[in-house]
């Protein structure tokens, strides 16, 4: 008998240890990539990184902390920094290196676990190894390029990219985006289910609905969105700045549908879910209030600019892209390829029009808003819209698995192939990026 238990324990001990090898292979490939892109970047004094670095961290430690924070209100990437600068000792470049890579690694093994639990959830299989490759792809991947179809004043700008690897504090705040989507997702089915229990007889109510990704109930995954949301907001708030209004918006919708049954569930959704969302926002809402009366009320970062003004439409996005258009294509083929081939299950789900609002209102941002003044063309409501974009990248990429698993036609599996050449297409954009900036000139374009 012991003998079986030994060996038993020591095949689990083995699968245990075949399922984290290939996640922590792909881990070591991606901080890698990311800390020598960063090391890279530093020294150049155009780079978002340089001035983050060596203008808003010099003024947090040279100057006051008041002033650096005044500068940069969003500090929890230059914390991070400074941690390792100050406390560990280790010099101010190789900090921020580190400090990027350890981001990245957050978004990596954030998207491992929404693949793993939402695979769960649709009793799909998923070894190890693919969801090591699909969390780095997700990770770096980029969208196309292509000289002849110019969609853009220089390398991709003009298309974007739901990771821009060049920002720092941008990356820092993407693995709590990620857990935000995931812990909004979960509230839904949690309020759906509550609903549902309501308007069920005696006899239906034992029945509970299960969470998709995190475990726990409404309070519980409430606590978790107020704290992600709020750390988003203290990387960088541009993140909050779209994804409060879409789950606004969403549940602005949910209450209308129930006003409409006309059985008293209107008052009791507004009183209920609608009211604790809310509630749920406020410390982060708290937040970038402070910061943005940091910016603008206080100085900011620096002069030139008139607070936040209404533009003509899409007057900022193009001036860095020929045709709009064309961008848009090709930085989200393929959530494109989703939305058109199986646009009518995708949107039955939260998670599809959560992803599908997210980018609605980040494009509306983006069209819409902007800083007046010098500050203009800098494009800073742009930075919402790369959210918008994760949120539907990330819902399509979900609902691509549950296409994948239910394929049997010939056209069908088409489509799952194609899905899987855009993905390896803007993975190959991904490493373009990161070896054009490390200067490596052998892979192929």
């Amino acid at each position: 008998m012991k003998t079986e238990n030994h060996y038993s324990n020591k095949i689990n001990s083995e699968g245990y240890i075949s399922d984290v090898i290939p996640l922590l292979v792909f881990a070591l490939i991606l901080s890698y990539l990311v800390y020598s892109v960063s090391l890279k970047e530093l020294p150049n004094e155009l780079s978002d990184l340089n001035g983050h670095v060596y203008v808003y961290l010099a003024t947090f430690t040279g100057v006051s902390p008041i002033e650096g924070w005044k500068m940069a209100p969003y500090f929890l990437w230059h914390a991070f920094v400074l941690l390792f600068n100050k406390v560990f000792l280790i010099p101010i470049a190789i900090s921020a290196s580190v400090t990027c890579a350890v981001f990245a690694l957050g978004s990596y093994f954030a998207t491992a676990f929404m693949i793993r639990r939402w695979c769960e959830h649709i009793e799909r299989s998923i070894s190890s190894a693919l969801c090591g490759f699909l969390s780095f792809a997700f990770t770096i991947l980029q969208p196309v390029w292509i000289s002849f179809l110019d969609a853009g004043i220089a390398n991709g700008i003009g298309t974007f990219s739901i990771n821009p690897l060049f920002n720092p504090t941008h990356m820092a705040a993407r693995p709590f985006a990620l857990c935000c989507f995931m812990l909004m997702t979960d509230l839904f089915v949690l309020q759906d289910t509550e609903h549902a229990k309501d308007q069920a007889s005696e006899a239906d109510k034992s029945r509970s609905g299960s969470t998709i990704f995190f475990r726990g109930g409404t309070l519980r995954i409430s606590i978790f969105l107020s704290l992600f949301l709020f750390l988003s907001a203290m990387a960088k708030p541009v993140f909050a700045e779209m994804f409060i209004p879409a789950v606004g918006l969403m549940m602005l919708g949910k209450w209308i549908g129930h006003i409409k049954l006309r059985d008293g569930s209107g008052k009791k959704y507004f009183f209920g879910p609608l009211l604790k969302t809310f509630l749920i926002a406020v410390p982060c809402l708290l937040c970038i209030l402070i910061q943005f009366s940091a910016y603008f009320l206080f100085g900011g970062s620096y002069g030139g600019g008139e607070g936040i003004v209404i533009t003509k439409w899409l007057e900022v996005w193009s001036t860095f892209t020929e045709s709009i258009p064309l961008s848009i294509l090709l930085a989200m083929s393929f959530p494109i390829l989703i939305l058109v081939t199986d646009s009518r299950n995708f949107l039955r789900s939260d998670i599809g029009k959560l992803g599908l609002v997210s980018y609605i209102v980040g494009f509306l941002e983006c069209a819409l808003l902007g800083e007046g003044g010098d500050k203009l063309l800098h494009g800073d409501f742009i930075w919402p819209m790369l959210f918008g974009m994760l949120m539907l990248w990330a819902s399509s990429l979900l609902h691509f698995f549950v296409m994948e698993k239910r394929a049997s036609g010939i056209f069908s599996k088409c489509i799952i192939i194609t899905g899987w050449i855009l993905i390896l297409i803007h993975l190959h954009y991904g490493f373009l990026y990161i070896f054009s900036a490390l200067e490596w000139d052998f892979f192929v374009i």
